[in-house]
């Protein structure tokens, strides 16, 4: 049945001004540009995820056809053996679907967490957008699409759709240099978004630039390997991991050497995977307790030290699976936060609860092994460094870290008797200029 229409309506789209349809049409694209902006921001967060899972069931996948020693099954009878593994089978089940529900339970609440975050759109007024189009036309740069987004936290993003004309007079334009010609045209502090493309190309793409934080900082290291070995057991990381956020990763191998160093290694891996995808300290602390326990090896129980700091709030978050104690500076005053929890995969089910503290312009973070404050004569280790470190002013991070490493060595005589590593990171509120 064909539908008749009023020959005295107007068609869909119009008003009797004749500029409905525009204003339609106008709305419509509108509206594809930020449903296209929603979906890729969704993309994005949704292939990181999937990305880190797949790197972390490579890595949960190595070695793991081990089987039990040779001499000591050959000391068995085959009874005995039996028994054993029909014990062993039905304990490693019920344990193995109690860490999978608890995992499924964190995946669960990572994928709520950002089905909720939330942008908002600020289109940027006619005037605005031509100046900002003409100054990059000025750097060689074509821009269009271009969008103020608030993220749920409340800090400004901007999305921009670039691209670079050829240009035998200019080289190859990069996504920082945007970075510093957008901060200036909108009086905004903006930095390239981390996972952009460095350059720009001739074919148009969606560029992100975030609000410059607050806070820069330095780190400085220091370590020393055990007298008897050749290869340190402890490993450490610095990075910086989603929405601005510095990481100081340290972990420490059961005993020392080759093992000790592999098994550190590839907490880090995973520590480091899980982070920059985006997922918080407790939830990534959890996740590889889960999967180190579910190994059922006594043999291997690394620890893990995580401190990660804000740089737009100034708010670090210190989480310790057997770690040894950590430190904070300011000033002359030293606070310290104490070790805490079982090593990785002693315990399933065993959360590690955060520590959180402020940190301010000029402030220190100090990380170390235990091999740094052990075996004292003159009694507390982390007490001697507590005093050692407060009476410490105007250096560099490098230097209080050997600092402390070579004053942990004097203690002991000159002997290196375990791995000893110490980290450190300065923190300074970044100057308007």
């Amino acid at each position: 049945m064909k539908r008749k229409w009023d020959e005295n309506a107007l068609p869909p789209g119009k008003d009797s001004s004749g500029k409905g349809g525009r204003q339609m049409k106008n709305r419509d694209s509108g509206d594809a540009v930020q449903s296209a902006y929603l979906l890729e921001y969704g993309r994005r967060r949704i292939r990181v995820y999937a990305d880190t899972f797949q790197n972390l069931a490579q890595i949960f996948a190595e070695d793991r056809e081990e089987g039990a020693d040779a001499e000591e099954l050959s000391c068995r009878t085959q009874e005995e053996r039996q028994e054993r593994a029909v014990l062993f089978l039905h304990k490693s089940l019920a344990k193995e679907r109690k860490l999978f529900a608890g995992n499924l339970k964190e995946m669960a609440d990572m994928m709520n967490r950002a089905a909720q975050e939330s942008v908002r759109f600020i289109r940027l007024g006619s005037r605005r957008q031509r100046r900002l189009v003409r100054g990059l036309a000025g750097e060689g740069l074509t821009a269009r699409e271009i969008y103020l987004v608030q993220r749920g936290s409340g800090r400004m993003e901007l999305s921009v759709l670039l691209s670079a004309k050829a240009s035998r007079g200019r080289g190859v334009r990069t996504a920082e240099e945007a970075a510093g010609c957008l901060s200036v045209l909108l009086d905004m502090r903006l930095v390239s978004a981390k996972r952009n493309p460095f350059f720009i190309g001739e074919e148009p793409v969606c560029y992100f630039f975030e609000e410059e934080p607050e806070y820069v900082w330095l780190t400085g290291t220091a370590r020393a390997v055990k007298e008897t070995e050749t290869v340190s057991g402890d490993n450490f990381a610095f990075f910086e991991a989603g929405d601005a956020r510095l990481v100081l990763a340290l972990s420490d191998g059961m005993g020392s050497g080759g093992d000790a160093c592999r098994d550190s290694e590839a907490v880090m891996d995973m520590a480091e995977s899980m982070l920059e995808a985006g997922l918080g300290a407790q939830m990534t602390v959890g996740l590889m307790n889960s999967a180190l326990s579910g190994e059922g090896s006594a043999q291997s129980l690394p620890t893990l030290d995580l401190c990660c700091l804000d740089l737009y709030e100034g708010e670090c978050v210190f989480l310790k699976a057997g770690a040894a104690a950590s430190f904070i500076k300011r000033g002359s005053a030293v606070e310290r936060i104490a070790g805490a929890g079982l090593p990785l995969g002693a315990c399933a089910g065993t959360p590690s609860q955060p520590v959180k503290r402020g940190v301010s312009d000029g402030d220190y973070i100090i990380m170390l092994t235990d091999g740094m404050t052990e075996g004292w004569p003159g009694g507390d280790g982390e007490k001697q460094i507590e005093t050692l470190l407060s009476g410490m002013n105007g250096i560099s991070p490098s230097e209080m870290a050997g600092i402390l490493l070579r004053f942990a060595v004097e203690q002991r005589g000159g002997r290196i008797r375990d791995d000893m590593t110490v980290l450190c990171a300065g923190i300074w509120e970044k100057k308007t200029e």
